[in-house]
């Protein structure tokens, strides 16, 4: 019986964690799913507000379910070396940050720099665009994508596009490069931030 007792209470945490993820998902399958069914109407409203990174974001697009499969096996890799590039350009928890108004205007903190312009939102396609305004760094228009995952936000945006701002806000990162090359035989790859509130 005392066995069976220090068992149970071992278990415990672990069911604890483990029923913390099952909540976790179906509130994110039920967010994608309201998202799907307004036509990612949802996306547009929760976008609105102050948004605190939280770790790099990673997205695979695309039908074919091989390539879907290596991409995802990549995902781990991929992030802990973006993780590492985006420290040495002082983006990190506590130090990044987006806030989207209703009347389409945004400001973001990206370590030492602060940013803002407007943005637009396709709600059907999940597209984004930031026009970042001018100022000491001419980042121009940045375009991707904008995914609302339960109480998360993801913007992600092409490799390419994301490693040129990246650089253009610090030194060249050869991490950055790194991750490029690696996700170049990826078709439909996106890279970007995860945010939570």
């Amino acid at each position: 019986m005392k066995k069976l007792l220090l068992l149970a209470l071992l278990l415990f945490p672990a069911l604890d964690a483990a029923a913390q993820n099952w909540s976790d998902l179906l509130t994110k399958i039920g967010a994608a799913l309201v998202d799907k069914a307004t036509d990612g109407e949802l996306t547009r409203y929760i976008i609105v507000g102050d948004w605190n990174y939280k770790a790099p974001g990673v997205r695979f697009e695309g039908d074919d379910p091989a390539g879907q499969l290596g991409a995802a096996a990549v995902e781990s890799t991929v992030s802990s070396k973006l993780e590492a590039a985006y420290k040495l350009a002082g983006i990190r928890p506590g130090a990044c940050s987006f806030s989207f108004a209703k009347d389409e205007t945004f400001t973001a903190v990206l370590g030492s720099h602060t940013l803002s312009g407007t943005y637009a939102f396709d709600p059907q396609t999940h597209a984004i665009e930031l026009r970042f305004a001018k100022g000491k760094i001419d980042l121009g228009t940045l375009s991707g994508h904008a995914f609302i995952s339960g109480t998360e936000l993801q913007l992600v945006f092409p490799v390419t596009k994301l490693v040129r701002m990246i650089s253009a806000l610090g030194s060249k990162i050869s991490s950055l490069a790194t991750v490029a090359d690696l996700l170049n035989k990826y078709e439909n790859v996106y890279i970007g931030f995860q945010f939570d509130r």
